[in-house]
């Protein structure tokens, strides 16, 4: 399929979505702006998936990993399954101690989903194999525990813990995301909004903490596409917060 026709498909669902390397390019833009700093005073914080097809790619479309970034200090990585904020008030407290002298911080953060070349949301072809499979796919047995019984019940495996948590956070919404003609996507939709209210959450816990004075959030949607094709990034908030106002 070509760059233009992934694209089409992408914007179907996703009407807002930039190519990666023009997101990256917008939003460090903004950052430089908004913050009033050089992008090298800045440490960035991630909650995004631990999946491998989760990346940033450059400003020439190539790609580096999500612990690659040529610009910003970090990231610290806050992520886990899913792309929820497993390292909890601990973790932003020890990213809020490591925010360099007379810097910012920023936090990227959301959920994922994959597309097919035929358009089809919530799987992905992976790099090296000819088959597809499940994106995200936490998500996706989130979604197979909730259809197997009406009655399930997370229940905390410490060998599989994340997966577990996650399941009871998306509690909640198990009703809509059963009915909706799409699971995988109305769960990422669910679990963009758990990772935004804990991030904020957890950023108003700690703001004494912090050695800045402004924290920078950006949150997102990333679509992976096939090999060979650029992923999306659909922006869905950005916000600078100021701790004197917190």
């Amino acid at each position: 399929m070509t760059t233009s026709a992934i694209e089409s498909q992408v914007r179907t669902h996703y009407p807002q979505a930039l190519p990666a390397a023009a997101f990256r390019k917008q939003v460090f833009g903004w950052l430089e702006n908004e913050l009033g700093m050089a992008l090298s005073n800045v440490l960035l914080a991630t909650s995004i998936c631990a999946d491998d097809i989760v990346f940033i790619t450059d400003d020439a479309g190539n790609v580096e990993t999500q612990h690659a970034t040529k610009e910003l200090l970090g990231p610290f990585d806050m992520g886990g399954l899913a792309g929820l904020p497993f390292a909890g008030k601990t973790g932003m407290t020890a990213f809020a101690h490591h925010v360099p002298d007379h810097g910012a911080a920023c936090i990227v953060y959301g959920p994922h989903i994959g597309m097919t070349n035929t358009g089809e949301f919530g799987k992905v072809l992976r790099l090296g194999q000819h088959e597809e499979s499940s994106a995200c796919g936490a998500l996706g047995v989130a979604i197979k525990h909730f259809q197997a019984s009406a009655d399930y019940e997370p229940v905390l495996d410490m060998d599989d813990a994340q997966e577990a948590l996650l399941e009871q956070r998306l509690k909640p919404y198990l009703a809509q995301i059963l009915a909706a003609q799409n699971p995988m996507q109305a769960a990422s939709e669910a679990a963009y909004s758990i990772i935004h209210d804990l991030i904020l959450r957890y950023v108003v816990a700690v703001k004494a903490q912090f050695r800045c004075e402004q924290i920078a959030l950006v949150g997102v949607v990333i679509v992976n596409t096939s090999p060979g094709h650029e992923d999306y990034i659909d922006l869905r908030h950005t916000s600078v917060l100021r701790l004197a106002d917190l």
